[in-house]
């Protein structure tokens, strides 16, 4: 029998267990109004970025906001790069879904939600003009990126780009109402960071107006360093992605899939930051904050640390995911240990606290629907070693004033695997007893694998 065709960009044929169905693309047709009315809300927020995390939790916080009664408005969305998801929002108008997968206080949570907070998107290489416009706004209240951190320089094309946006209105609009710029790259300080690279950028612009721009910039705009966190992996499998389509009638190419814990630390004014941009509906996953450097250094330490330092031993013991070594009977064990003996009691952070979001990032590591790999968490590892876990092993021989065991075994695996001496560990190169225990652990790593010295420790 011929197949019915479906006119482009309408729908596909979609495979699940043997049978064909044909199934129309997501579009605005398939809003609930019911939810919230999307097409009645201001454009409030101006995006730089087009991905995954920042659709996983800048857009489904705003969403949430929205259904709240919050009316948080929409976000105008700038694709920074030639290869992104801007057309694909247009013709999904702005829509997506977004299913949360994982483990939530020990029970299994499978669930989906269209995310309607997406009004439409724009390309900068293209359509600047478009952009410039619209940050000049009064609607437009909250600027929020996430272009890596590769796009976080001064000579990278995005500061450039937010420092034009932000002449734009300085220009159309300097008696506006107040502007929040929220950096969300995986970056300490990333207000500041980012505030001293528009000024400089500022200060080259045209010399008869740089000083008053760089003056309303002081005064106008508020640069915000904030802290996001939520693993997200973005498209399914395709088998999964089969199901879900079925499941909820219709195709999507930006299906999301998520973890179901979700954090945002901003830091700034919590009343003048609510009032621009009133999504902390959950108190417990977006924070406003005068200082969030304790959840900067609870999800650095924590989290990212014990990514890093069990980045060599997994990869080097065959193990694919991050969940796989956590089922692993002494990589597991060894996880556990390395967070609660030896990390959290190097961290200048609260027991009761640190136990606690442990705990949550050992369930978050077992998600079962999680395919996080460790060779992609192993980019970087070098820089990563040094910054994350250096610092670590140095405090808890000042606190304890013995060697930290597992770190030891877990540098040894990372000088290992990077094939690097024991100089590249900075500031633990020189602590004399922490390298004898480091080169002591290679000797056996060298004899036996990575598995052998794992049944040592």
């Amino acid at each position: 029998m011929a197949r019915r065709q479906i006119p482009k960009g309408r729908g596909r044929y979609v495979t699940f267990k043997g049978e064909v169905s044909i199934l129309p693309s997501l579009s605005g047709a398939c809003w609930p109004d019911r939810a919230y009315r999307r097409n009645a809300l201001p454009e409030r927020v101006l995006q730089f970025g087009s991905g995954m995390l920042l659709r996983a939790l800048g857009a489904a916080s705003v969403d949430a906001a929205n259904r709240a009664g919050r009316s948080a408005g929409r976000i105008v969305v700038v694709q920074s790069t030639p290869h992104g998801n801007a057309r694909a929002l247009n013709d999904q108008d702005g829509l997506f879904t977004l299913v949360e997968r994982g483990l939530e206080n020990g029970e299994r949570v499978d669930r989906t939600r269209l995310i309607g907070a997406i009004s439409r998107a724009f390309l900068a290489d293209t359509e600047w003009d478009r952009v410039r416009e619209i940050a000049a706004r009064p609607e437009i209240q909250v600027i929020v990126s996430n272009v890596t951190e590769a796009g976080f320089r001064i000579d990278a094309g995005f500061p450039a780009r937010l420092t034009d946006a932000l002449r734009a209105r300085f220009e159309r609009l300097p008696d506006g109402p107040p502007l929040f710029v929220i950096p969300t790259e995986l970056i300490p300080d990333n207000g500041p960071q980012l505030a001293a690279m528009v000024d400089e950028l500022a200060a080259r612009g045209p010399t008869p107006r740089a000083g008053a721009f760089r003056r309303w910039l002081s005064t106008r705009v508020q640069f915000c360093s904030s802290l996001v966190d939520r693993i997200t992996t973005g498209a399914p499998p395709e088998d999964e992605r089969a199901a879900l389509e079925t499941r909820l009638g219709y195709t999507d190419a930006l299906l999301t899939v998520t973890e179901p814990y979700a954090f945002w630390a901003i830091e700034g004014d919590p009343a003048a930051l609510r009032k621009a941009f009133p999504i902390d509906v959950n108190t417990e996953s977006i924070v406003f904050a005068p200082d969030i450097a304790f959840y900067r250094e609870r999800k650095l330490r924590l989290l990212n640390a014990t990514h890093t330092a069990m980045v060599p031993l997994a990869m080097l013991a065959g193990v694919r995911t991050v969940r796989e070594a956590l089922d692993h009977p002494r990589l597991g064990a060894f996880l556990r240990r390395l967070l609660f003996d030896e990390i959290i009691p190097a961290t200048d952070l609260p027991a009761d606290a640190a136990t606690q979001f442990a705990r949550s990032v050992v369930e978050r590591f077992r998600n079962p629907w999680l395919d996080h790999e460790w060779r992609m968490i192993a980019t970087n590892q070098e820089t990563k070693m040094r910054i994350r876990v250096v610092p670590l092993i140095v405090s808890f021989l000042k606190r304890r004033g013995g060697v930290p065991d597992g770190l030891a075994l877990a540098s040894a695996a990372h000088l290992a695997f990077l094939r690097q001496p024991a100089e590249t560990l900075a500031e633990a190169s020189r602590l004399p007893d922490f390298v004898a225990a480091v080169e002591r652990w290679k000797s056996v790593i060298e004899r036996e694998g990575v598995e052998g010295a794992l049944a040592h420790d």
